[in-house]
């Protein structure tokens, strides 16, 4: 207002119009350069938009690759996951089994097993990796890889504990560790032994008194190198009763939290086992399952978990459908189907060999396994395949001795044609029985015409 009251004096004498005129040329250079001031910045601040819009575009674009490849690594470590579980849990003799893995969005850490091992144990795994992602996945198909070898070797849980924590300190030099429960159950004893590696304890459900009771037993958590040289493993050894049931879990179970934050816990799923406990191992899991779920009221699993449930059978029952004593104490093998018979086979005739039975003898104690397999697997179950044929087998120095039991109906061993005669050689019966007669020194059956029982004695051709 200053300037334009300057501009308008009413100084008319020359010097005032020069000084007027100075004025306003100041004043339009001034305007001049406070315009190229502002279209200058204007200029740099498009620029400057320019190149965090660029910016933005780069930086949206790495995040999108970043997040394609750790989607593609999480897919990548659920595959690795997925194909180290077991598609289908294995026939067991005197055993029943259900398992279930319940995913949390994520790839996590639970593998399970079931085993059975060349001493005829069935070896129940379960163990969980820290983290997740790759390299839980990595360490644990290593780990997988290493309890296999060792429970091939030994019925020691403490000392497969011990080896595969030796070799996962060895090859892994990382923060990450994994826990573990590995149990030998012996199903003709009905004994369990296990060592836990700071893995959540199993419950055993006592049928005879609906009783829970833990698993517990001590040992260090495995493959943190740190703690190498003071990780410690110890066996303890637990009776297993008709109808108990064995409970396996991982701690993504009982650290499920509702929308208060409060856990489930050990105590709910102790008594969500023990009022189900009287149930098959499915709805177990299932009832289990419906009752973690229903306790979270739809607050999202922060951790994936595993359930897998053992049903113990009747051992004396076994043993006397076996025809063997318990003192006699014979392996069990399982065979389902006819390409299993080969592995049956090699089985015994390894032990036959092992204790110095002449190779003729084993030669004819092979054709009497494969023609009683035969027989219980084609004619006792019919080819069903949901139908076992237990193989129960001895062999000592002096004698061999098997026994195979089918699930069929069974057959009138008395009314068997002789095919040696004349009118029985075109027909397709009795062969089978013919030649494990001819081949083993003692054959017996069992009044319900399911069982064939055949022993060889060492130094008989």
């Amino acid at each position: 207002m200053g300037m334009e009251m300057d501009l308008n004096s009413e100084d008319d004498t020359p010097a005032g119009n020069r000084n007027r005129q100075m004025r306003l040329i100041r004043l339009c250079r001034a305007y001049r350069r406070r315009r190229e001031e502002l279209l200058l910045r204007q200029k740099t601040m498009e620029q400057r938009q320019k190149e965090l819009s660029a910016a933005l575009v780069e930086a949206q674009y790495q995040l999108g690759r970043i997040n394609s490849e750790i989607a593609e690594e999480l897919e990548t470590a659920q595959r690795i996951q997925e194909g180290l579980l077991p598609k289908e849990l294995p026939e067991m003799v005197n055993l029943k089994s259900a398992a279930l893995y319940i995913p949390a969005g994520k790839v996590g850490g639970d593998l399970y097993d079931i085993i059975t091992t060349p001493r005829q144990k069935i070896a129940i795994l379960i163990f969980d990796v820290s983290g997740h992602g790759i390299p839980a996945a990595l360490i644990g198909a290593m780990a997988k890889m290493l309890f296999s070898h060792y429970i091939e070797k030994t019925d020691s849980a403490a000392d497969v504990f011990y080896y595969v924590n030796k070799d996962l300190c060895r090859f892994i030099h990382t923060e990450q560790y994994l826990t573990a429960f590995l149990g030998f159950i012996d199903p003709v004893n009905n004994v369990m032994s296990y060592a836990r590696a700071g893995h959540a304890p199993p419950l055993l459900f006592h049928a005879e008194d609906r009783r829970v009771t833990r698993l517990d037993a001590k040992g260090f958590f495995i493959g943190h190198s740190a703690l190498l040289s003071v990780a410690e493993y110890c066996n303890e050894t637990v009776r297993l009763e008709p109808g108990d049931k064995l409970l396996f879990y991982s701690d993504g179970l009982t650290e499920g939290y509702n929308g208060r934050g409060a856990l489930y816990g050990g105590e709910r799923l102790g008594r969500a086992f023990a009022d189900s406990g009287e149930g098959d191992v499915r709805s177990i899991i299932d009832t289990i399952v419906k009752s973690q779920a229903d306790f979270r009221e739809g607050t999202p699993l922060r951790d994936d978990f595993t359930l897998l449930c053992i049903q113990v059978g009747d051992s004396e029952r076994l043993l006397a459908e076996s025809g063997f004593s318990r003192e006699e104490a014979p392996s069990i093998l399982v065979a389902t189907m006819l390409h299993e018979i080969d592995n049956v086979c090699s089985v015994i005739l390894r032990e036959m060999d092992r204790y110095g039975f002449t190779d003729q003898s084993i030669k004819q104690f092979k054709i009497c396994v494969f023609e009683m397999l035969t027989n219980a697997i084609i004619h006792g179950n019919d080819g069903d395949p949901r139908k076992k044929a237990l193989v129960f087998y001895k062999v000592t120095k002096t004698e061999a001795t098997i026994s195979v039991v089918d699930e069929g109906e069974g057959f009138d061993y008395t009314a068997v044609p002789d095919p040696l005669l004349p009118e029985n050689r075109v027909r397709d019966h009795g062969r089978g029985i013919f030649l494990i007669r001819h081949y083993c020194d003692e054959v017996t059956f069992n009044a319900a015409g399911n069982r064939v029982m055949g022993r060889k004695f060492q130094g008989r051709q």
